[in-house]
């Protein structure tokens, strides 16, 4: 790469990441603020509502129900053995 080159992507990435910094503090900033409390003290009631709310109500459950076909091999697995098969590693236990 020559000189210039390098000096041209240089203050492109540079760019690049002060734009993604100063997003990332912009919207640390606007989501950070706490809402501002009502002039009168007073509570709206879809708040009070909200936070007497402590525990999920009786007899409340989620059931989740995982089915695998037969010969079922997880992304993760297949992933390492495409790995090992590129280091040298040992391949699938076949």
């Amino acid at each position: 790469m020559r000189p210039d080159q390098a000096a041209s992507w240089y203050r492109r990435m540079s760019a690049v990441y002060a734009l993604g910094t100063w997003t990332l503090l912009g919207s640390l900033f606007f989501f950070g603020r706490k809402p501002s409390k009502p002039s009168g003290g007073e509570l709206d009631p879809k708040d009070a509502s909200i936070s007497e709310i402590t525990e999920p109500p009786k007899g409340f459950y989620v059931e989740t129900i995982v089915t695998y076909k037969e010969d079922f091999v997880p992304v993760t697995d297949r992933i390492l053995n495409y790995w090992k098969s590129w280091t040298g590693g040992p391949g699938p236990e076949s």
